[in-house]
């Protein structure tokens, strides 16, 4: 697999793949392989049917099929056979709704963080709806206190945008910067200045800072890029400067957030609100019940 490995990363970065990516996909292509203990070149259609007949009898999620599929899909295609996968049913991921924290929440978790650092690292994530690597990225030159705003760089899709910097999160990065002294990265290990925090680590004090704090929702440092758009949508704000406050491409994908909203907010009535019913046909009493809590 060493030549085929080489060649499809080379391949994966000219067409603009993250490195995240490039590690999950060819790591993909590597099992395939590993399982057939040959070429993935000379597997046929019929062994990579019984492959993701296999991966069901393994009780894969159809998240991590359809990983698996359109790694192999794009190796296929870098090899001249784009339609060699086109025979079997494409497992599309289940759309789910992700977490939300309300604001109580948001207050709860960051009054936890009882290290400077975490405080605005976490901060940082949820006032300015960043993804966990974009925070780990930001350098001194990308903070403009002055126009409050941070310059995300080489975001997803290699793309560049401003985010808004609070005047609560500029009050922390003056302590946070006065007492670290970071003289690239914002967030750096200890031993070394010139390299950031590992995002592994990151995602590890938050599990445990939500745990302390109580929070028994499924969350995640991306937890908080969520609970930002929505908070703004609640709040409001128009939803093209949400999209482009999270550097998404497309208006359908900030559209997920509607579905996020608290609907006690949006005033809305149910039909049968404007019906005149009661329970008097039932032989019950007019008068309003009372529960005990």
């Amino acid at each position: 697999m060493g030549y085929l490995h080489d060649h499809m990363v080379l391949d994966m970065k000219l067409r603009g793949y993250s490195e995240t990516t490039i590690k999950m996909y060819t790591q993909c292509v590597y099992k395939f392989a590993h399982h057939f203990q040959k070429s993935p070149l000379t597997i046929s259609q019929s062994e990579i049917m019984n492959y993701f007949l296999f991966l069901l009898g393994k009780s894969y999620s159809n998240t991590g099929l359809h990983i698996i599929y359109s790694a192999l899909k794009l190796f296929y295609t870098i090899h001249g056979q784009p339609h060699y996968l086109d025979f079997i049913p494409h497992p599309r991921p289940k759309r789910s709704l992700p977490e939300v924290l309300d604001e109580k929440e948001i207050q709860a978790i960051l009054s936890h963080c009882r290290k400077l650092r975490y405080k605005l690292f976490f901060t940082l994530i949820y006032s300015s709806g960043l993804r966990i690597s974009e925070a780990l990225n930001i350098q001194l030159c990308d903070i403009d206190i002055p126009r409050k705003q941070l310059h995300i760089r080489s975001a997803k899709n290699h793309k560049d945008r401003y985010a808004i910097l609070s005047d609560k999160a500029i009050y922390l990065l003056k302590f946070y910067i006065n007492r670290y002294k970071p003289i690239s990265f914002l967030f750096f290990v200890y031993y070394d200045k010139s390299k950031r925090m590992p995002k592994r680590y990151c995602q590890q004090i938050f599990k445990d800072i939500a745990k302390d704090a109580k929070i028994t929702k499924n969350v995640h440092v991306h937890t908080l890029r969520h609970s930002f758009a929505t908070h703004l949508l609640e709040h409001n704000t128009n939803l093209f400067y949400i999209m482009k406050l999270l550097g998404h491409s497309s208006i359908q994908s900030t559209l997920m957030y509607l579905h996020l909203q608290r609907l006690d907010t949006l005033k809305l009535r149910s039909p049968l609100d404007l019906c005149d019913i009661s329970l008097n046909d039932l032989g019950y009493s007019a008068k309003q019940p009372t529960f005990d809590t």
